[in-house]
């Protein structure tokens, strides 16, 4: 109606000034409902965009192997809970839902991406949610590790052990699965978007450990395109939301995203990149702005090749 009216007016101006046709009624009524729809789709894109934030979904994902193999026997292959970007001042999961999401599945270990808060706010919250977490992984007797993402910088490695979750800070544990075949995951600490300082991979005794069964956890999936020197198999990351606000044409990665791995394509999900296989987290949270458009949070179970 409001469009209408205003359309209207333009054509009574436009009759006014003497000499002016008036408006070809065909192009005018085309200009109104064109107008009308493009109204009606931003409004419904930012009712989903206020909606999706809230909505949770839970991925199974299986990691190619080297050269593009299939995952192959059960009982040897590792399965992890991953997870990313929990953002707890703009993350509207209930906690419950989210520890039922990441307990509705078998897993070896569950495994934190980074960013528990939002530039320092929120950081009790987030660790809460973390310790809920790790409550009923103890129970289970499932092991919890995190990584620091870029705004998780004055998060003590102390606060997390008191949350439950282990915090690795460039080094090294090993995960087991069932059958007793071991991996080794390797957790970097993230130094910000400032200044940054990618760190090196340091692995004591690297004989013991093939690099078939590495495991890189880094919060910034930019870190492959960083350095030279891969020696790891599998990257789990998150840090690109999945867009957040996920536009067409990609416009997100390329107006607001500088990281040359975004630019390639390598934005969110499975990817594989020079013998790496990977996955990028869309996250649980939202920064900036509470929505999420196109790219709803999760959480995945994914699992690693024999």
């Amino acid at each position: 109606m409001i469009i209408a009216h205003i359309c209207h007016r333009m054509d009574l101006t436009l009759r006014q000034k003497g000499g002016i046709a008036p408006l070809n009624q065909t192009l005018f009524m085309i200009l109104v409902i064109s107008l009308s729809c493009l109204i009606a789709l931003c409004i419904g894109l930012l009712i989903r965009a206020l909606i999706e934030p809230h909505l949770l979904d839970t991925d199974f994902e299986t990691l190619p192997a080297s050269g593009g193999c299939a995952n192959t026997g059960e009982s040897s292959a590792l399965k992890v809970c991953f997870f990313s970007d929990l953002h707890a001042a703009l993350c509207f999961i209930p906690e419950d839902k989210l520890i039922d999401a990441i307990f509705s599945s078998h897993c070896d270990a569950i495994l934190f991406g980074g960013d528990v808060c939002n530039k320092g706010k929120a950081t009790e919250a987030g660790l809460k949610r973390l310790s809920g977490i790790a409550a009923r992984a103890e129970k289970l007797h499932i092991p919890c590790y995190a990584i620091r993402g870029n705004h998780d910088l004055r998060i003590s490695r102390e606060q997390y052990l008191a949350s439950g979750f282990t915090l690795l800070e460039n080094e090294s544990v090993s995960l087991h699965t069932p059958a007793g075949r071991e991996y080794l995951l390797i957790g970097l600490d993230d130094s910000g978007k400032k200044n940054r300082v990618w760190p090196e991979i340091r692995i004591a005794n690297p004989a013991e450990h093939p690099v078939e069964r590495r495991i890189l956890l880094v919060h910034n999936p930019e870190y492959i395109n960083a350095v030279k020197s891969r020696e790891y198999r599998y990257q789990l990351s998150g840090h690109f939301h999945g867009g957040q606000i996920y536009l067409p044409f990609n416009l997100e990665y390329r107006l607001l995203r500088t990281e040359s791995l975004a630019r390639e394509g390598i934005r969110r999900g499975v990817f594989e990149k020079d013998g790496i296989s990977g996955y990028i987290s869309r996250g649980i949270g939202c920064v900036v702005f509470p929505l999420r458009l196109f790219s709803r949070p999760q959480i995945t179970h994914i699992t690693f090749p024999e």
